[in-house]
C-alpha cells in the first residue's frame, strides 16, 4: 500500500513540475486566424486537448518533448483578434505525460501537500478530476494575473494530464470561475479524447518518483 502511494505521488510530482520550463504564459505579438486551433491530438491520437466555447489553443504553444506534451488556450478573439463569443479573460494550460500502465490520478491531497499547506485555498476531488485552489503564484506566471490560480489532473487513456487556469488580477477566474473554466477543459477534452480501449498503444514509460507533479505543471512551480 506504501510503495502504491509513492508511485502516485511521484507521479504527482512530475505532473506538477512539467507546466515552469515553457516560461511565462503570455500572448503577445501579432495575432491572426492561423493563431488558433480548435484541437490538437497528441501522442498518436491518445489524448486530444480541446478548449471550452470560446477558447482555442494558441498554436505556437503547442510543444512535443520526449518528457511529455504542452499547450496553452486562451480566448479565441484573443488568438485570432477577431470578434466572436466573449468569454472570461483567462489562459489554460495543459501539460500531458508519457502513458504509463496503471497509471493512476494523483488525488488533491496529494497535490496539495505537495505544495504545502500554506499555498493551498482549498482542494477537492470528483467525477475523475482532482482539484486545487492554489493561493500563490499565478501572478509569477501570467502578468498583470492574480497570484490566485487553479491546476486539476486528470487520467485519459493511460495519460496523467495536468491543468492549470490563470486569470486577470480580482477577475473571477482567480475564484470559483477557475474551477468552472478547468471543469469544462476536462470535460471538452474527455470528449474529444478516444474511448478507453480503443486508443493506440503508445509506449509506456515509467516515472521516476518526486518527477510527476513538475511534470503536469511546468510553468506553475
Amino acid at each position: 500500500m506504501a510503495s502504491a502511494r509513492h508511485r502516485v505521488a511521484a507521479r504527482a510530482g512530475l505532473l506538477l513540475a512539467f507546466l515552469p520550463l515553457v516560461a511565462c504564459l503570455e500572448v503577445t505579438g501579432e495575432s491572426g486566424p492561423g493563431d488558433a486551433l480548435s484541437a490538437v491530438a497528441f501522442y498518436d491520437g491518445d489524448v486530444t486537448v480541446t478548449g471550452p466555447r470560446g477558447y482555442c489553443i494558441d498554436r505556437g504553444s503547442v510543444k512535443r518533448s520526449p518528457g511529455g506534451r504542452f499547450a496553452l488556450l486562451a480566448s479565441c478573439e484573443s488568438l485570432t483578434a477577431q470578434a466572436g463569443i466573449a468569454v472570461e479573460p483567462a489562459v489554460m494550460t495543459v501539460a500531458v505525460l508519457p502513458r504509463a500502465g496503471g497509471a493512476e490520478q494523483p488525488s488533491a491531497a496529494a497535490m496539495a501537500e505537495a505544495l504545502g499547506p500554506e499555498a493551498v485555498r482549498g482542494a477537492e476531488d470528483g467525477d475523475g478530476l482532482a482539484l486545487v485552489h492554489v493561493a500563490r503564484g499565478g501572478d509569477k506566471v501570467l502578468p498583470g494575473g492574480d497570484p490566485s490560480h487553479w491546476r486539476a489532473s486528470m487520467v485519459i487513456n493511460g495519460h496523467l494530464v495536468g491543468l492549470a487556469a490563470y486569470g486577470p488580477e480580482g477577475g473571477t477566474v482567480a475564484g470559483t470561475g477557475g474551477r468552472v473554466l478547468l471543469r469544462d477543459l476536462a470535460e471538452a477534452m474527455r470528449d474529444a479524447s478516444p474511448a478507453p480501449g480503443t486508443a493506440s498503444q503508445t509506449a509506456i514509460h515509467p516515472a521516476g518518483r518526486g518527477t510527476l507533479f513538475g511534470g503536469l505543471f511546468p510553468v506553475s512551480n
